[in-house]
């Protein structure tokens, strides 16, 4: 299975003019600066099919049956009908392959947001399209998204031999970073953070020493780079690298809410400089104050068991700013687009995924974007972390409690959208932090219906062949797990 060599992979817009495209949808940016009409792409990919006879020719019979991909992705996925049923080594260019992965990783166009709201900053495209749109690719970032794109098609579609070619792709990408970062010239560039990231998301899906372990390893030496680079604006000019450090204070503050330990990622500095004159988006802005939770639960952690030590009042003030702070941004992003962003559905109109048990709710949330979606369902996260520490430290928790399951719920009747085919394995991965939360409340809470049924959404995770999502789902808040 192929994209055809020499094909372009621009939009019909683009290859009409001739011009190179930069592959972001639903509109490109040539046509966006240019004002021009972009007309999308094409997605319908060429195969050429190859049987252990030689090559399959127009209107000869193939074999017949479900394609694998379907079983990964789901009964209703419409990426099975983009998928042969079978792939041969031999016949897989690297471009077809990364288009194929790109299908199946990343959301589809009806669900990404319209970029022409001209009062409304755009979250950025994800930054593994850009990473693989880049025109050229050094070798590392290249061996490494060789290596997961391999690796997620050979689990797929049960390629024994494609997965081996995948394992031995990471071994030589790991090689290949470690002689990367121990050179000045190379070690902070956009492709070796790129690469790092690329590697983490493999042990995500693969984890080959534990999910959990692999994914904090590199994320925290992604970390490491991103300090020596500094905070200074210049060092993230480019697309990749606005996009790669948004994802990277992501990480942080996930990692920051998981162990207790805050970061420098909290610093002001640090939430201002990097983006100099540009304007910040809505989900940065909520990142922007979800830092400040991590270093207040590695505080109040210091001081369990001194029911009487003066900083617990200093804490619970610190929290009541943080919660007008969440306050505001949800008023805002509810005022941000011409439309509401997000609405109940009967929850058996959802377009719900074959693997995800039906939830124990009668309505589910639908968003006007998986921005918005991934917005608020971090949103939803950090108030409930919030109030779990704001409830320890009152003598009437009964408002947190009632926060707390609201909140809860919110993020479990979001798993349906989440958790579509047409949100890809990045919609899956957005879902992991949040509803992890959720469990967590549901567990505290006694609520052992919809506990129950959040832990059978991260198995059905790990079955999807994303590893972190059925790995976490037993563990407890500030524990590593090993």
């Amino acid at each position: 299975m192929v994209g055809i060599p020499g094909r372009s992979k621009g939009c019909k817009t683009c290859r009409r003019r001739k011009i190179g495209c930069d592959l972001q949808e639903p509109q490109c940016g040539q046509c966006r600066k240019s004002g021009r009409h972009c007309e999308g792409f094409d997605k319908d990919i060429a195969f050429i099919h190859r049987t252990p006879q030689g090559l399959l020719r127009k209107g000869q019979e193939q074999c017949q049956g479900p394609a694998p991909w379907e079983t990964l992705c789901g009964a209703n996925s419409t990426l099975t009908k983009q998928m042969p049923p079978q792939i041969n080594n031999a016949a897989i260019y690297v471009d077809g392959m990364l288009h194929t992965f790109l299908v199946a990783f990343l959301p589809s166009s009806p669900i990404l947001p319209l970029s022409h709201h001209s009062n409304i900053t755009v979250p950025a495209a994800p930054w593994m399209r850009i990473a693989i749109a880049l025109p050229r690719r050094g070798p590392l970032l290249s061996t490494a998204l060789q290596a997961l794109c391999m690796t997620k098609i050979a689990r797929a579609h049960g390629d024994h031999a494609l997965l081996m070619q995948g394992m031995a792709a990471h071994t030589r990408a790991l090689r290949a970073l470690q002689n990367a970062i121990n050179d000045k010239s190379i070690a902070l560039t956009d492709e070796t953070l790129a690469a790092i990231r690329v590697l983490g998301t493999y042990e995500l899906h693969e984890g080959t020493m534990g999910s959990v372990v692999g994914w904090t390893s590199h994320e925290e030496g992604v970390d490491q780079l991103v300090r020596l680079r500094g905070f200074n604006s210049s060092q993230y000019e480019s697309e990749l690298g606005q996009a790669l450090f948004g994802e990277v204070r992501r990480s942080a503050m996930i990692r920051g809410l998981q162990f207790f330990k805050g970061s420098f990622f909290n610093e002001k500095r640090w939430c201002i400089e990097p983006w100099g004159a540009k304007p910040k988006d809505y989900v940065q802005q909520l990142y922007d104050i979800g830092l400040l939770l991590p270093p207040i639960l590695e505080e109040l952690h210091t001081i369990q068991g001194l029911p009487n030590d003066p900083r617990r009042a200093q804490i619970w003030q610190r929290c009541q700013h943080l919660e007008d702070r969440f306050s505001a941004w949800h008023a805002r992003l509810l005022t941000l687009f011409p439309t509401r962003p997000y609405w109940e559905e009967p929850a058996e109109l959802m377009d719900r995924s074959s693997d995800i048990r039906p939830g124990p709710f009668e309505a589910s949330f639908d968003f006007l974007n998986i921005h918005v979606a991934d917005g608020l369902g971090f949103f939803w996260a950090l108030r409930i972390l919030l109030h779990t520490v704001l409830r320890g430290l009152s003598d009437a928790p009964e408002e947190s409690d009632a926060i707390i399951g609201a909140c809860a719920c919110n993020i479990a009747r979001s798993v349906p959208y989440f958790t579509q085919p047409k949100c890809g394995f990045l919609g899956v991965q957005w879902l992991i932090f949040p509803l992890k939360t959720a469990f967590s409340a549901f567990r505290q809470m006694g609520w052992e219906t919809e506990r129950e049924w959040s832990r059978g959404v991260m198995v059905a995770m790990k079955n999807r062949g994303v590893s972190y999502g059925g790995d976490i789902v037993e563990a407890q808040w500030g524990e590593r797990v090993r």
